[in-house]
């Protein structure tokens, strides 16, 4: 791989110095007859399916991205996620099915996300491998159904809460194709509900949703 390298370095360095030096050499007379030369066009992130991790539980969403400039684009999400007190446990009962004591309601996080991201060492590193940076708000919902009654069934005793927070995070994409790209993302995400929280265990109230979500997407690239 070195020995390729260097020969394709060589090749290029003679190439350029003739080049260069040949003042009758004809520069059009390089491109093909009838078709212009374009340089391609840098592609960027249209839209993506996202999954994330985090203390909370995990969950899923999607994308959509608006480039404003070569280093700077605006995106805005939807994601759906579980929500869960930290004191939560699960138990088993004789018959081997398993619940958790003491609870009252089940939580679902629905955060939508209005952001920046930034691009980072654009001249720094490949085109195949792009650090940035993202921040932006959070509007979310968080909905809650009776514990007590079956998982379905239940989202129709459903009722909500609404917030608005606001996120930091770090990561990368990877270009796999001019068509797709994978990203990992670090976001650090402020959410706490106004006024009374949510009982989610029996006497213990929740309105903090935030902290540190792991987010993995595949991109789909305009």
């Amino acid at each position: 791989m070195r020995v390729l390298i260097t020969v394709l370095t060589i090749s290029l360095i003679t190439y350029s110095v003739t080049f260069s030096q040949n003042p009758d050499v004809n520069k059009d007379s390089l491109q093909p007859k009838g078709k212009p030369f374009h340089m391609p066009v840098e592609t960027n992130n249209n839209w993506s399916i996202n999954i994330l991790f985090s203390d909370n539980g995990f969950g899923a969403g999607a994308t959509l991205f608006q480039q404003l400039s070569k280093n700077i684009s605006l995106f805005e999400g939807l994601y759906f996620s579980g929500a869960k007190d930290d004191r939560e446990f699960e138990a088993t009962d004789i018959f081997g099915n398993t619940f958790t004591p003491y609870k009252v309601n089940r939580l679902f996080m629905i955060p939508v996300n209005l952001g920046i991201q930034v691009r980072l060492f654009r001249e720094d590193v490949t085109d195949n491998l792009r650090p940035q940076i993202n921040f932006g708000l959070s509007p979310t919902a968080v909905i809650y159904t009776p514990y007590d009654i079956a998982f379905f069934p239940s989202f129709g005793y459903s009722r909500a809460k609404y917030t608005l927070g606001a996120f930091a995070g770090i990561g990368v994409d990877y270009l796999t194709s001019r068509k797709s790209s994978l990203s990992m993302n670090v976001r650090y995400y402020y959410t706490k509900l106004f006024g009374k929280g949510i009982e989610s265990l029996k006497d213990n109230e929740k309105n903090y949703f935030g902290g540190l979500y792991f987010v993995f997407s595949y991109n789909f690239m305009k």
